[in-house]
């Protein structure tokens, strides 16, 4: 005898319904398919919406930027009935594009029961997506158990509370410069940034080595050298009190940097040499680098301990191994997310299983015509105003001018007005930031947004001439 639940999935009732909902959707979504201004008669109803988020909350938004709530692929349509390319996705997490169908059939299956689910008492999505993440880790990884949650700040926390617990009484952690794990806080005093921790207080827990220098004369192997001899001194200085090295890959909001393998292998090698877990923070890289872990690309699959995910997954997760399977009573929560959220994520792993995340597959396609339009940028008239440019997958930066952060938001809002939605990362210099949907993107719309990030370049320029 059938569940209630399938019967009510199964039914041709519901089955009728949910197709006539999609294609009433998908007919309305093909509309937005360019950029294109606001409404003159949505302008004043939108100035009060941006008005009371403002009131509200304190502070404005750093764009005048509120979503109709409709949105294709790289698409956003705004409340002022404007829409432009997004080229951040909320920080990355609409990694699939707005107005995703496929994430919303997945969805739709789940939403009309509960919106969340616990760790006390879950449905089958929490299983299964568990499940999911884990086939995703590769046959030499040491990933073996998985706990899920809300978000990357929560999934960091729980990553720490692991890894003490394991090494207690150690409590120290080695991390690098310019790194950003969260605003929690302990996470507040893990990232490297001084302004997220004005007025809190800070308890000497973190050492911050240098992170790899591309610009340096030095080779990589040369500058993980000088990075273990930081880091025996340390160990000396401190006997037993570091618990573990963390590490992004990529660096997200420190300005997009990325490591290579003959960096990071001989300091992991160091760190566990003197007993420390390694964490690698993949909470922005995950799914996004060309492989479904970053680590992957890099070929460290088995030296990893710990790792944390959120953002394109829809939830925020830690994976870990067996040997740090924590004691019961460590780690719970009310909410393992939203039952929504839960099976968009089981959605995202297939489509980058089948079609995005490989050598081959779709986002490395993508890559290269990212590289190919830089090189076109570099070339041309407005080639001398691009210092540099990183492209690790779908993890897109590029310093402009003097690098400065006046500079970088007078482009951003240029960018704006031409279209598209860009942010900013690092601190000295200060880079455009891009995290595109290339889970929905196209070659040719790729190649536009580089036009309409081309042409801001040049309108900047302009305003910025003495």
């Amino acid at each position: 005898m059938p569940t209630v639940y399938d019967s009510v999935v199964g039914s041709k009732a519901y089955q009728s319904a949910k197709q006539q909902l999609l294609d009433a959707i998908r007919k309305e979504l093909a509309t937005i398919s360019m950029p294109k201004p606001a409404a003159e008669e949505l302008k004043a109803q939108y100035e009060k919406i941006l008005k009371d988020v403002a009131d509200v909350r304190g502070r404005d938004l750093f764009y005048k930027w509120v979503g109709s709530g409709a949105g294709n692929g790289p698409f956003i349509e705004l409340g002022d009935g404007s829409i432009k390319y997004d080229l951040i996705t909320g920080i990355g997490v609409n990694f699939f594009g707005h107005g995703n169908l496929e994430l919303f059939e997945a969805e739709l299956d789940g939403i009309w029961c509960d919106v969340h689910q616990g760790n006390l008492g879950p449905n089958p999505e929490y299983g299964a997506l568990m499940r999911e993440v884990l086939s995703t880790v590769g046959a030499k990884s040491k990933l073996k158990k998985i706990w899920l949650t809300t978000c990357g700040a929560t999934a960091n926390e729980i990553a720490i509370k692991i890894i003490r617990q394991k090494k207690f009484p150690a409590t120290k952690i080695m991390a690098f410069k310019d790194c950003f794990a969260g605003r929690t806080t302990f996470l507040q005093e893990l990232t490297d940034n001084a302004a997220y921790r004005q007025g809190q207080p800070t308890y000497g827990e973190v050492h911050h080595l240098p992170f790899f220098n591309p610009k340096s004369k030095s080779t990589a192997a040369e500058q993980a050298a000088a990075v273990v001899a930081q880091m025996k001194e340390e160990f000396h200085r401190h006997p037993g009190k570091f618990a573990c090295l963390e590490f992004e890959l990529v660096q997200g909001e420190g300005g997009f940097n990325a490591a290579p393998r003959e960096f990071i292998l001989p300091i992991i090698e160091e760190a566990k040499k003197n007993g420390l877990a390694i964490w690698d923070d993949e909470i922005q890289t995950f799914g996004r680098t060309g492989e479904i872990w970053c680590y992957q690309r890099l070929g460290l699959d088995e030296h990893i301990d710990v790792a944390t995910v959120a953002k394109l997954l829809q939830n925020g997760a830690v994976l870990y191994s067996e040997e740090y399977n924590p004691k019961p009573g460590l780690i719970s929560g009310t909410f393992a997310g939203a039952t929504s959220g839960m099976r968009a994520g089981l959605k995202g792993l297939e489509l980058l299983k089948t079609k995005l995340a490989s050598p081959n597959g779709r986002i490395r396609q993508l890559e290269k015509v990212a590289l190919g339009e830089f090189e076109r940028i570099k070339s041309g008239p407005q080639g001398r105003h691009v210092v540099d440019y990183t492209v690790v997958g779908g993890m897109i930066a590029f310093t402009l001018f003097d690098g400065t952060l006046d500079q970088v938001k007078k482009y951003l809002f240029k960018l704006w007005d031409l279209g598209a939605i860009g942010f900013y990362c690092g601190h000295g210099p200060y880079r455009v930031r891009m995290l595109p949907p290339f889970g929905a993107m196209t070659d040719e719309q790729l190649r536009d947004v580089f036009k309409r990030c081309e042409q801001a370049i040049e309108e900047t320029a302009k305003e910025l001439k003495p």
